[in-house]
């Protein structure tokens, strides 16, 4: 991985963090910073002041005393004569930091209700009788993406319903991780369908998890059903819970999880629902049907191949958020000054991922960084008073 210096006299006045992508845009775009590199010896740092590109006499900021110069072109900090640093004094140098791949974190809400024992026009299979189940079509296609893709995407796996009616468990029946395929596929082969289709609750747990999962991973839910939520709380266990089930997606996407929906087998009377659900959840698909259908393995196989590609593509964690969120500025091709707008409708530019953590690059930003055309993507980091051109 090839780092680069910013050396313009803007960008080493608020340089914090530089993102690069050189070779690794082929196989991921997503990225965090490794452990900081030496700060540049452009500036010397003092707590009574900051003696910038090496020049003598520069005044404090709060104890009013005089800062020492940095050595032109050299590493380290200079110190100065007064107390009491600024706030912002370990932010505002200009820094190298490394950077490693992170892959996203993808949680399946995988519906386990009574209905996925059925065949996938939904009738019921007679005892005894050949059936193919909508639950024999999702095992396999799950078991071999994970498999495949263990590596790259830290999956985990939690079902609805957990008690034979409306019940949830908290946490996930396979906590999220690198190379969990195998505990995934095992707990696939230990459970049968039964109970009925708590979304809501299942939605609100699933994200309540992914939010104790301390990485700065992006995080997403994978939620595959095959029909109406139900268990609306205080009525009868089959009472509708649409709403409460797109409020739910919507809350989990507010709270920088988004949710990609999968509708699984014959879903005629659900088709509205899933179609809310998945605007809800933010990443809906183009077309008149916002969801992913599937109506067999390998159209699952196909959508989480899809899935997969789509989260791992065009996000860099940032490790923390930045100290001065709204002053931030990402460029492409280094001395090119190449801007990549903020974008929060997330049609062409970027936005912050999940608590500020990550940068997420959409639209024709995300498709250049893996054509490759662009070499580097930087973010710079302002200080107050200090904004970002």
């Amino acid at each position: 991985m090839r780092l680069n210096w910013l050396v313009s006299g803007r960008a080493l006045k608020s340089l914090f963090v530089v993102l690069a992508v050189g070779g690794f845009v082929a196989a991921s775009c997503t990225f965090n910073p490794g452990p900081a590199g030496s700060s540049v010896g452009s500036t010397g740092t003092g707590y009574g002041g900051t003696g910038i590109l090496g020049q003598a006499n520069h005044t404090g900021t709060t104890g009013q005393a005089t800062g020492s110069a940095g050595s032109t072109g050299t590493t380290g900090t200079a110190a100065g004569n007064g107390n009491n640093p600024t706030p912002d004094g370990a932010n505002c140098g200009a820094a190298q930091v490394g950077l490693q791949n992170v892959p996203p974190d993808l949680l399946i809400v995988e519906d386990k209700s009574g209905s996925m024992g059925n065949d996938l026009m939904d009738v019921k299979c007679m005892r005894g009788a050949a059936c193919v189940t909508k639950w024999s079509q999702v095992v396999p296609a799950i078991s071999m993406v994970v498999m495949q893709t263990d590596t790259t995407i830290r999956w985990g796996l939690k079902y609805f319903a957990n008690n034979g009616t409306c019940g949830v468990n908290p946490g996930a029946a396979v906590p999220i991780g690198m190379n969990s395929g195998a505990a995934i596929i095992a707990s696939l082969g230990m459970t049968m369908p039964g109970g009925s289709t708590p979304t809501r609750l299942a939605v609100q747990s699933g994200a309540d998890y992914l939010m104790t999962v301390m990485d700065p991973n992006p995080k997403y839910m994978l939620l595959a059903t095959d029909g109406e939520p139900n268990c609306a709380p205080g009525q009868a266990t089959d009472a509708d819970d649409q709403a409460g089930a797109v409020a739910a997606v919507m809350a989990a996407a507010a709270a920088g999880i988004p949710t990609f929906v999968v509708g699984v087998g014959n879903v005629a009377p659900a088709i509205a629902t899933l179609n809310m659900l998945a605007d809800a959840g933010g990443r809906p698909q183009a077309g008149a049907t916002h969801y992913y259908p599937v109506s067999s393995t390998a159209d699952l196989v196909t959508v989480l191949g899809t899935i997969g590609n789509m989260i791992a593509s065009c996000s860099f964690g940032l490790g923390q958020p930045p100290p001065v969120p709204n002053n931030v500025g990402v460029y492409a091709n280094g001395q090119t000054n190449m801007k990549i707008p903020q974008d929060t409708t997330h049609m062409n530019g970027w936005d912050y991922g999940a608590g500020m953590k990550s940068i997420v690059l959409y639209g024709a930003a995300c498709d250049n960084v893996k054509s490759k055309a662009y070499k580097t993507v930087e973010a710079i980091y302002g200080c107050p008073g200090m904004i970002i051109p």
